[in-house]
C-alpha cells in the first residue's frame, strides 16, 4: 500500500511549519521543488502491495537516495 505524505500546510498548535524556519532559497529546497515527484510515484506504484500497513511515501525514499550520493 502506497504511503501518503502528510499535508505540510496544516498547522499544529505550538509546532511551527518547516517552511517557517528554513531558507526557501537553499539549493536543496530548490532541487526538491524542481523534481517531478509524481513520476517516481507512478514508476514505483506497481511495487507496492494492496494489503498490510502502508509503506513509506516514495518522496522520502527517493529523497534519501538523492541525498545519500553527494553527502554520503
Amino acid at each position: 500500500m502506497l504511503g501518503k505524505s502528510h499535508d505540510q500546510n496544516q498547522t499544529i498548535l505550538f509546532t511551527p511549519l518547516l517552511k517557517q524556519f528554513i531558507d526557501m532559497s537553499h539549493e536543496l529546497v530548490l532541487l526538491a521543488d524542481s523534481i517531478d515527484w509524481k513520476y517516481f510515484e507512478n514508476s514505483f506504484i506497481d511495487l507496492y502491495s494492496n494489503t498490510g500497513q502502508p509503506g513509506m511515501p516514495v518522496r522520502i525514499k527517493v529523497g534519501c537516495l538523492l541525498l545519500k550520493r553527494p553527502f554520503d
